[in-house]
């Protein structure tokens, strides 16, 4: 469905306005592609709000609300259910100047709020502000002054464009089948996860408790273990003899004082992390299609494997037997990767003989096998590792040694840190 144009969207704001003003909002039903806001004015109106990023619209109904409300809570409806709600609608303008951009106006004797509608497609959005506060449904861009629209389309009309948003809701794909959904969905599922890590992460530092190991190893330095103070006796263990509490207090200290660093790291990645995401937008594209032979099939091994938006294809193998076989078949051209100085798993990065395979998707693959390497108990977020990278073609199995192992020349490291 195609957007509404300048001059629709002039056309429906100077024609529901007059509708709208001074009606009370009584209800907001939010789901994932924009809010409803419900008004009572003499009858019930429902202006709906569909901010999907390529044809943004708003329409309004009468006594019924097409859009369902989503079982997750969306923050800018409980925001707007606690600062708008109940308010009247004072005013309701299109701002010419930045082109499809709608200003409702709301306010009682005690409060005022406002929230604007931005409706130009790839870049929608909705902004609420009262009380020196603000939340935005996306992450705000810069508007820019409106083009000037050389012989613009003939509008629709309203019963045209309802009619035509109402037919596409009702074959639309359910959001399970949906890709941009889908990734809308995973994408806040990392924002979040990404964010309880930085609290988590911040709490660490602000607890500072190295400096406790070393306040009970000076403590214990000077008095023995006597009269320990009553916020130091947890960090002494009276099984134990006293040079054997001083030693452990220093070394916990050194230990905290290390994952501190590691932490501050982790700390800045995952702000960066979570910049890159909320800047995200969908994009639809299918890894590139290839003719590689499926190693797995070929070899009848076991394991796992992670293909490449460029088409190649890494593989890993459940065991020492997997891995050789994925070895033997892999080509000399394609590449070898494994932990430097830990024992574990190795990949085969699978690749036609000309393709070149970016550093991204390496430092990807690479991760990968650091993370099938590791224990979960050995794996910490902030570890830095490094992976060794050689064509298969320098890559020998040791006759007559265990299993799996091998030696190689010509290789690269890759050196990065485990997020």
């Amino acid at each position: 469905m195609k957007a509404l144009t300048q001059q629709e969207l002039r056309n429906f704001v100077l024609e529901m306005a007059p509708i709208l003003k001074g009606a009370q909002l009584q209800e907001i039903v939010a789901n994932d592609r924009g809010l409803a806001l419900s008004f009572q004015a003499g009858a019930t109106y429902w202006l709906v709000l569909d901010l999907v990023p390529n044809s943004p619209m708003m329409l309004l109904f009468e006594k019924h609300c097409p859009f369902k409300k989503s079982p997750k809570t969306k923050p800018v409806a409980l925001f707007l259910n606690s600062h708008a709600r109940n308010l009247y609608l004072q005013d309701l303008v299109i701002e010419e100047k930045w082109g499809r951009v709608v200003k409702l106006a709301f306010k009682n004797t005690q409060k005022e709020c406002e929230v604007e509608v931005h409706l130009i497609p790839k870049q929608s959005n909705l902004i609420v502000r009262t009380e020196g506060k603000q939340i935005a449904w996306e992450k705000p861009l810069e508007l820019r002054e409106a083009p000037v629209v050389e012989n613009p389309p003939e509008p629709r009309s309203f019963e045209a464009i309802h009619n035509e948003w109402l037919a596409q809701q009702q074959g639309a794909q359910k959001p399970s089948l949906d890709p941009q959904a889908q990734w809308e969905k995973q994408r806040q599922k990392d924002i979040e996860k990404k964010q309880k890590a930085l609290v988590d992460i911040e709490k660490q530092l602000e607890a500072e408790k190295e400096k406790l190991w070393i306040e009970a190893g000076q403590y214990l330095k000077t008095h023995g273990t006597l009269d320990v103070p009553e916020h130091l006796k947890s960090f002494v263990n009276a099984s134990e003899s006293l040079s054997w509490n001083i030693e452990n207090t220093f070394s916990k200290a050194k230990q905290l004082a290390g994952k501190k660093e590691g932490a501050k790291e982790r700390l800045e990645i995952l702000k960066k992390e979570i910049e890159a995401l909320e800047k995200a937008r969908f994009q639809d594209k299918k890894p590139a299609k290839t003719n590689l032979d499926d190693l797995m099939k070929k070899t009848d091994a076991r394991g796992r494997k992670l293909t490449l938006p460029s088409g190649a294809v890494a593989y890993c193998g459940k065991s020492a037997a997997d891995n050789l076989a994925l070895l033997r078949q892999a080509k000399a051209w394609d590449y070898w990767l494994h932990l430097k100085d830990y024992p574990g798993a190795h990949a085969i990065l699978h690749r036609q003989r000309d393709q070149k395979v970016e550093d991204s998707e390496i430092q990807e693959v690479a991760a990968w096998v650091a993370r099938e390497s590791l224990s979960s108990k050995s794996l910490m977020l902030g570890q830095k590792v490094a992976v060794v990278i050689v064509e298969c073609r320098f890559v020998r199995p040791i006759k007559g040694d265990k299993l799996g192992r091998v030696t190689y020349h010509s290789e690269r490291t890759l050196n990065f840190t485990l997020r």
